[in-house]
């Protein structure tokens, strides 16, 4: 005589929801990796972990009521350039997420062009003392 043991619905549904309930490495809640809070340089990146694929946003209001995406994907940073001085706000969330899980806040502060034409100025003046130099070399040669 054979005694077969059959599962409990009750264990097999509670195992299943046990599964469903703690987040694999593709539904871990992605974050940022140090993002800067400062931009003079005209450029900066953005790294960030914790899913398969995610999705970034960029706004420059704190209610995002100006937010778009500019990434999807499954690359874990991203460049971004281009944008002129203000304080700018990026979220991230894996890919079909309900909810943002981070936000980045990065100010944008270019340097003065004055400051630009002051260095422009250095090297030109540079330039010329080279160029005198070179000159005066040569006629002693």
């Amino acid at each position: 005589m054979t005694t077969e043991r059959m599962l409990n619905p009750a264990l097999v549904w509670a195992l299943l929801v046990l599964f469903w309930l703690v987040p694999g490495s593709s539904l871990a809640e992605p974050a940022f990796d140090s993002p800067p809070e400062r931009d003079s340089a005209g450029f900066f990146t953005l790294d960030w972990s914790g899913a398969d694929r995610f999705e970034l946003e960029q706004a420059t209001g704190p209610d995002h009521a100006d937010a778009r995406i500019i990434y999807r994907g499954s690359d874990t940073s991203t460049t971004i350039s281009g944008l002129s001085d203000n304080a700018y706000r990026f979220r991230i969330r894996a890919e079909g997420a309900e909810t943002w899980s981070d936000e980045a806040v990065v100010v944008v502060e270019h340097h003065a062009l004055s400051r630009a034409f002051l260095f422009f100025a250095l090297g030109a003046g540079v330039f010329v003392v080279l160029l005198l130099a070179i000159a005066r070399g040569r006629k002693l040669a």
